[in-house]
């Protein structure tokens, strides 16, 4: 079968390969639909977390499709089943995992090829059930919905809060959607690019700015009695926007940082911003234990305004492109 891998910056071949024997504890599952991530954009691009890749790189990992075989041990998924996975879990032994933080685990594991393809390999464990009033498509946005369900659970968002988001791509718009849905009493969405501002309000901020014409903290202040934002989200990953989540912050607000900086990235910033502020910063790194929630956002939400384009995946160096132009939501790839 054709696979998608990347074996340099923006040298993305398919590849015809075997595919994987199972082991006993995996599924295979035929993908019927696999998004594009912001990671994969980045790999696309030559880097990897702010590193450079140094292998080809199977590509895929947001997806959603039906268990075509399974392996010996396996006990909770049968054939036919209807499925999403999120890429790797906590190993759940670790010292990290046994004191709660599986995010940290070093040995974590899943998903042994991409979604970029026509099936692909997964533990069982990385593996939920849809129900059936999730589409495939829909299915297929759990993965990034569980890293901001994760976000707004960082944030300790509480009813009635204020919410600031920076960033108005896929993930800042899939944390807009959830902390609205879980009780802020206002969304505001920060973005340059106008397409992505028009889906921030189709999907019901209450303020979208663009930042690079309009000066964000005094807008956010106009629209909170001048105090700030009780929850900011950063959804960029770089410096700038960073420092610009932290200026919008109220006194005794929390910041959160959902977007992935490069390796070398650095902050400035005045130190007495957090004493006299007592201001929250927390990261955030990926879905850890916020998928079955997620999945019951996917039944209850509409996230279809977020699904803006489409391709086969033979297409996927175009998808990419467009992508990285910042004038699309969610891309999906179909096999």
């Amino acid at each position: 079968m054709q696979c998608a891998y990347l074996f340099g910056p923006r040298d993305l071949r398919f590849v015809e390969r075997e595919p994987l024997a199972l082991r006993p504890e995996d599924v295979r599952v035929e993908v019927a639909c696999s998004g594009i991530c912001g990671t994969d954009l980045h790999v696309f691009s030559g880097m990897v977390f702010g590193r450079a890749a140094t292998e080809p790189v199977a590509l895929g990992h947001e997806f959603a499709g039906r268990v075509v075989e399974i392996g010996s041990a396996v006990t909770t998924l049968a054939v036919g089943d209807r499925v999403t996975a999120i890429p790797n879990t906590p190993c759940g032994t670790c010292g990290f995992c046994r004191s709660g933080r599986g995010y940290a685990c070093q040995n974590r594991g899943g998903l042994r090829s991409g979604s970029w393809a026509p099936s692909c390999v997964i533990r069982e464990q990385n593996v939920f059930r849809l129900p059936d009033a999730v589409s495939d498509r829909i299915g297929s946005l759990t993965e990034p919905l569980a890293c901001a369900v994760r976000a707004v659970d960082r944030a300790g968002l509480r009813s009635g809060d204020r919410v600031c988001v920076v960033g108005g791509g896929p993930i800042g718009l899939f944390v807009a959607a959830v902390a609205k849905a879980s009780g802020a009493s206002a969304v505001i969405v920060s973005e340059p690019r106008a397409y992505r501002r028009d889906l921030a309000r189709a999907l019901g901020a209450a303020l979208v700015v663009d930042p690079t014409s309009e000066d964000l903290g005094s807008l956010v202040r106009d629209a909170t009695d001048g105090l700030g934002a009780d929850v900011v989200f950063e959804a960029v990953g770089h410096p700038k926007t960073i420092e610009a989540a932290i200026s919008v912050a109220a006194p005794g607000g929390t910041v959160v940082v959902v977007g992935v900086t490069d390796a070398a990235a650095q902050l400035t910033m005045p130190g007495q911003e957090l004493f006299h502020r007592e201001l929250t910063i927390r990261g955030t790194r990926g879905p850890t234990f916020a998928v079955p929630r997620a999945i019951r956002w996917l039944a209850t939400l509409d996230f279809e305004p977020i699904i803006t384009h489409a391709f086969p995946v033979g297409r996927a160096v175009e998808a990419i492109e467009l992508g990285l132009t910042g004038n699309a939501g969610k891309i999906l790839l179909k096999p």
